[in-house]
């Protein structure tokens, strides 16, 4: 009888071991997108919320492609959140647009919407 209950406790460990709740660990994905710009100022602007974030390893934006490349921490972040700070800054992507008063902030020299295809509004 008693070897039977040692058997049970022993094989409940590993599913208890397993049921413990671990810190969610990192998981890093990189994404990429457009993000209408137009020069060394916007590259600063677009990539500076990014520059000392917890969760995002690196955050590229190419001024002549106007692609934005960032590697994040999934558990820190959202892709529509990153999106959502980029309008912040004044800069629209495909799916989150900057508001006019963030985009009317920017320096003369990064309005792209005059005469922009990708114009929506």
């Amino acid at each position: 009888m008693g070897i039977v209950i040692a058997l049970m406790v022993v094989a409940l460990v590993p599913q208890w071991a397993q049921e413990t709740p671990t810190p969610q660990s990192s998981v890093m994905v990189t994404r990429t997108f457009t993000v209408y710009g137009n020069c060394n100022t916007c590259k600063k602007n677009i990539e500076r919320p990014f520059k000392s974030m917890e969760g995002v390893e690196s955050a590229r934006w190419d001024k002549k492609t106007k692609q934005f490349t960032i590697t994040f921490d999934t558990t820190k972040l959202t892709e529509r959140r990153i999106k959502e700070l980029i309008a912040e800054q004044g800069y629209d992507t495909d799916d989150v647009k900057a508001s006019d008063e963030a985009y009317n902030r920017l320096p003369k020299c990064c309005r792209y919407r005059e005469g922009n295809p990708h114009n929506h509004h």
